[in-house]
């Protein structure tokens, strides 16, 4: 009976081991055409981070040789650390990759060699100011000019950035604020809900996902309202700075009762124009077809329409990317 059992365990063995090469085999037989592929996310703490990881495991579990791999990086450095090769594949915003190609704040040189592969997360540009404030639009606010405690978040992170575009858009610079009577508060978002619920602070812009948790807060603790942005801002934005239009749902928020107009630069993947059609394309079909398992580790990823995804990228979409879209009926 031991030498039954013990053959039965063995032939279990032999089974489970030949399905398991098998399953191997199977991935083995198409190659993604490249032998490393670098996904520069950002930083190790960040949220891009653990997704470039689950992309490459992905990618990994789907082709040869497991080429790919999620490395460390950040919004605005990933364009300069594509286009110089030093990783094929990036996580930026799309309004980056639009000033990159101009050479714009934030870059000083044009970088002209970088191509959109599809949007991973939309963003919404929320302009938050108290309830009792007299103004209800960014024309309002910039004719009365009223003294009001700003805070646009830190210098070098994107809702700074935004933040200065709008009042550039004015014709008015940040710091305009305290010659109006004002001030400013340059802290990170959890230091900025508690110096809303002191009342330090009375007007915010972020550019964050819908809702976002220190909007949440605040707007918990003291009544707010949310500036639409609208008209010739809203279409100087997504045409120069290569933003999406948005909108902010009523109910998103307590007390927000009506939807909102707004932009946000999308968070977006690129790479270099001359990173290969075929690559590009595997990789990009191989991310559309998995996006349910991709939510497992960024939940929003399971709520996105992939219809839209190759919409106002910052740079033009790559052809790879492109024939990927095509091929799975998301575009006509």
């Amino acid at each position: 009976m031991k030498r039954k059992g013990l053959v039965m365990i063995l032939t279990a063995l032999f089974i489970v081991s030949a399905l398991f090469l098998a399953g191997n085999q199977a991935r083995a037989e198409e190659s993604l055409g490249v032998d490393s592929l670098k996904l520069s996310a950002g930083s190790v703490g960040g949220s891009w981070y653990p997704l470039a990881g689950a992309m490459a495991d992905l990618l990994n579990k789907t082709f040869e040789g497991d080429p790919a791999a999620g490395i460390p990086g950040g919004s605005v450095s990933n364009p300069g650390i594509i286009a110089k090769g030093q990783a094929e594949i990036g996580f930026s915003y799309s309004s980056y990759l639009a000033a990159a190609a101009e050479g714009i704040d934030p870059y000083k040189e044009k970088v002209t060699n970088l191509k959109g592969i599809m949007k991973i997360l939309p963003m919404y540009v929320q302009v938050l100011v108290e309830k009792e404030q007299p103004f209800n639009s960014l024309d309002e606010f910039f004719e009365m000019k009223p003294s009001i405690k700003l805070c646009p978040l830190k210098p070098g992170v994107g809702d700074f950035w935004v933040a200065q575009k709008i009042f550039e858009f004015y014709g008015h610079k940040l710091e305009d604020v305290k010659d109006w009577g004002g001030s400013l508060q340059f802290v990170g978002s959890s230091e900025a809900v508690n110096l809303w619920r002191d009342r330090h602070i009375n007007m915010y812009t972020r550019q964050g996902g819908a809702p976002t948790s220190d909007v949440y807060e605040m707007i918990v603790s003291v009544p707010a309202k949310i500036l639409p942005i609208t008209g010739e801002l809203k279409d100087t934005l997504i045409d120069k700075f290569g933003m999406s239009p948005q909108v902010v749902p009523a109910g998103t928020y307590p007390g927000i009762e009506e939807d909102v107009e707004t932009v946000g630069m999308s968070a977006v993947l690129f790479c270099r124009e001359d990173l290969p059609e075929d690559v590009v394309y595997k990789f990009t079909r191989t991310m559309l077809q998995n996006m349910d398992h991709l939510a497992s580790v960024y939940k929003v990823l399971g709520t996105l329409d992939p219809t839209t995804l190759w919409k106002n990228l910052g740079a033009e979409q790559h052809p790879g990317a492109r024939k990927a879209f095509e091929e799975l009926g998301y575009l006509q």
